[in-house]
């Protein structure tokens, strides 16, 4: 549940527990090990939810289920209840549904919401079976230049209204245990220039890419620790957060005056979004890796020497996941004694 049905006052970046959505058509959810099956907890399996041959799917890595036959769907999301029942909202020619279970008649309903709503989303904002008493599907929603959400308790009858928004990408619960919308600023009259400097070189991301590499030049990195930080009763496990979860990179980049129209270009529409964007790196591994990135807005600086742009800018950077496993037989193999 939203506390308050309010957006905190200050941005919290994490990623997503699922993976990061890249088409709309297919969309993720942790949950239960099969529909109507929660014995194990909601965080047993990760689902995806799919279109295919006219049919609306879910599936894990064990079982397939056909949920809905619908013709010409061009967007979709899903999520869980804690019965592990299916809830699905998907696009049709403008148009936005919503099938869900309706307690008052015991079953399935399909709610049709018009064309006033655009880019739907569903998620489940609390997995963990301890805080189960407040957890709701939650269904997320653009109206007119507005974020609004209903949720389930509700059974999505009453509609709030938690500020400005053009555009979702994707919600659902965070790494740090918060509940995120990740949104997208759709072109206006005073971006649309920069925006399309910029998305000629995102390379198909739904999230902008910055396409640039301070390797030319240099960069530091100051790691996160990722440690746990408790205020108040140990035992109130609502007081608990990660802390310096982010890492800190201080990147240098020389830059002709194309590459210079462009990182301003991006850095203009980055501060109208405020969205993470992705970078590739050498972080914690020799490969260069893409990882999801904020810029530091006060931390951007140029000079110019002849015809080189020299930009300094501060990123804070979120860890990608890790293989624990390699980790752990790496080092171990390093053990042993003379």
């Amino acid at each position: 549940m939203i506390p308050n049905n309010q957006l905190s006052s200050k941005s919290v970046y994490a990623n997503f527990f699922t993976p990061v959505r890249v088409d709309d058509l297919i969309d993720y959810e942790w949950a239960g090990v099969d529909i109507y099956d929660a014995s194990q907890g909601m965080q047993a399996k990760l689902w995806t939810c799919f279109y295919e041959s006219g049919v609306i799917k879910v599936k894990n890595d064990v079982v397939e289920h056909s949920l809905l036959t619908v013709s010409n769907v061009n967007a979709l999301s899903f999520a869980f209840d804690l019965n592990m029942r299916p809830i699905i909202t998907y696009v049709v020619n403008n148009e936005v549904f919503l099938w869900w279970f309706d307690s008052s008649v015991g079953d399935q309903v399909t709610t049709n919401f018009g064309s006033e709503f655009k880019t739907p989303q569903l998620a489940l904002d609390e997995h963990r079976n301890q805080f189960s008493s407040n957890a709701d599907v939650i269904f997320a929603y653009i109206k007119g230049s507005h974020l609004y959400v209903r949720i389930q308790r509700d059974r999505y009858q009453i509609e709030y209204d938690l500020g400005d928004g053009q555009a979702l990408i994707q919600i659902g619960m965070m790494e740090n245990n918060r509940f995120g919308f990740a949104t997208r600023l759709m072109n206006g009259y005073d971006t649309f220039l920069d925006q399309s400097i910029v998305e000629d070189r995102n390379k198909g991301l739904r999230f902008d890419y910055l396409d640039l590499c301070p390797l030319q030049a240099s960069y530091t990195l100051d790691f996160g620790n990722n440690v746990i930080k408790t205020e108040g009763l140990c035992d109130d496990n609502l007081r608990m957060q990660f802390e310096n979860i982010e890492n800190l990179v201080t990147a240098n980049f020389n830059l002709n005056k194309v590459d210079f129209d462009y990182f301003m270009s991006f850095f203009r529409i980055w501060q109208k979004k405020r969205k993470p964007f992705f970078i590739d790196l050498v972080l914690d591994r020799r490969p260069l890796s893409q990882y999801k990135a904020h810029f530091i807005g006060e931390s951007v600086a140029m000079t110019k020497e002849g015809v080189v742009f020299k930009v300094s800018a501060q990123f804070h950077l979120l860890n990608n996941q890790v293989d624990k496993e390699q980790i752990k037989s790496l080092v171990e193999s390093r053990n042993g004694r003379a």
